[in-house]
Parts: C-alpha cells; sequence; structure tokens
C-alpha cells in the first residue's frame, strides 16, 4: 500500500494516482475486465476517493479504464483484434517516424541512440535475456525506440506515435513473456541499431516493421490460445 502525503497539491495526488495504476494495468497487476471499486483502491493504493476518480477517469480516455454505466470501472480488456489494430497502427507511424528521423539525425542524436541501445543490451544479453526484470527491460526498450525516431521533424507524427507505444506497451510485456524462448530480440534490436547508425533508411523501415510485427503476431497466437482476453 502506497502512503499517500495529504499535503500534496490535490493534482499531483491525482497524478500519482493516474501513474500507479496505469503502471498496474500495463504491467498485469490489475487484470484486464478487473473490477476498479473506489474503495478498494482506496484501501490499497491510500489515495482519496477524488484523485482516484480523476485518475480512472483519465485511464478511460487512455482506453486502458472502462466506464460501466452506474457500476463503476473496469480494467479494458484485450483481444486479439485490438493487438492486431493496435500493432498495425504502431507500425504505420514508426515507420513513418523513423524514416524521417534517420537522414536528420546529428551527433546528439548518435550520441543518445548509442548510449540507449548499449543499455538495453546489457539487460538483454544477460540471464534470461532481461525477462526477469520487466519493468526495467520495458524503461530501456522504450528509451531506445524513442532515440531511433528522436530527430523526426513532425511533432504531431511523435505524439501520435507515443500514444501507440504506450497503448502497445500492454500487448508488448505479454508478447516478451510468452516469446522469450522462441525469439531473440536482442538480434532484432541490434540489426535495427545497425542499420540506423548506417543511415540505411530502407533497411531500417523493413526491420522495425518486421519487429512489431513480430510482436503482434505473438500476442495474438497467445490470446487466441486463451480464447481472447
Amino acid at each position: 500500500m502506497n502512503v499517500v502525503d495529504s499535503k500534496l497539491p490535490e493534482k499531483t495526488i491525482a497524478e500519482r494516482a493516474y501513474r500507479t495504476i496505469r503502471d498496474d494495468i500495463v504491467s498485469g497487476i490489475l487484470k484486464p475486465g478487473e473490477k476498479l471499486k473506489i474503495d478498494t483502491l482506496r484501501q490499497h493504493y491510500g489515495f482519496g476517493a477524488a484523485p482516484l476518480r480523476e485518475a480512472l477517469s483519465r485511464l478511460s480516455g487512455d482506453h486502458l479504464v472502462q466506464v460501466m454505466g452506474q457500476r463503476g470501472f473496469v480494467v479494458a480488456p484485450i483481444s486479439p483484434r485490438d493487438a492486431a489494430e493496435i500493432g498495425d497502427l504502431r507500425k504505420l507511424l514508426e515507420v513513418e517516424a523513423l524514416a524521417r528521423s534517420i537522414p536528420r539525425g546529428d551527433l546528439a542524436w548518435e550520441e543518445r541512440l548509442i548510449t540507449s541501445y548499449h543499455r538495453l543490451s546489457r539487460l538483454e544479453t544477460g540471464e534470461n535475456q532481461g525477462i526477469d526484470e520487466l519493468d526495467l527491460w520495458e524503461k530501456h526498450n522504450s528509451a531506445f525506440h524513442d532515440a531511433t525516431v528522436a530527430a523526426c521533424d513532425s511533432m504531431w507524427l511523435l505524439r501520435l506515435r507515443e500514444q501507440l507505444f504506450r497503448q502497445h506497451e500492454r500487448y508488448r510485456r505479454f508478447s516478451r513473456i510468452k516469446s522469450v524462448r522462441t525469439r531473440h530480440i536482442h538480434e532484432e534490436h541490434e540489426a535495427l541499431f545497425e542499420a540506423a547508425m548506417a543511415r540505411d533508411v530502407d533497411k531500417a523501415v523493413g526491420i522495425i516493421s518486421t519487429h512489431i510485427q513480430r510482436t503482434t503476431e505473438a500476442v495474438v497466437a497467445a490470446l487466441d490460445e486463451r480464447g481472447g482476453a
């Protein structure tokens, strides 16, 4: 249970509630379809009712929580169709952002890319490919992919790409768990890094397209086996 400082501004507490619950949804601690009762959340997290309602409203805007009319809130379900649609949209945006970023990347872009890649590599080439530290892997994985597109010249494209990337996180974690024994994801990241550093746009966009498609296929297959969510 989190201890919340009552002296903090209400907006700050609401932001903490939002981030805490969001993290627990994308990591799977809060399960798809699970009811989110205000009283239960208050006892578990230590936040007040008002910040929790604000957080849940924001999460419904993120499509991570569903509003069930007078019955309150539930964690949004996951499904093969949802996974496929999010994966396809993320692929479109990531390919475009990467294609715009690589030719415009300067020395600072290269340094950021190198640093983020090596941090991710240390984790992925360690024991069990980093699967035992999913939160840390997601942090470094996000930083690496963010670095590849950092020189993109379209702020709206980057904003939309960020929304899809965050929405894709639930499925990305699920895929990582399901495919750790059958997929060499470090080799995919290594190939993307080398293509980006070589400024080979065609090769890089081909790699990222396949990379995202493999994640989508792993999630869809696993969900189909479970009969949906």
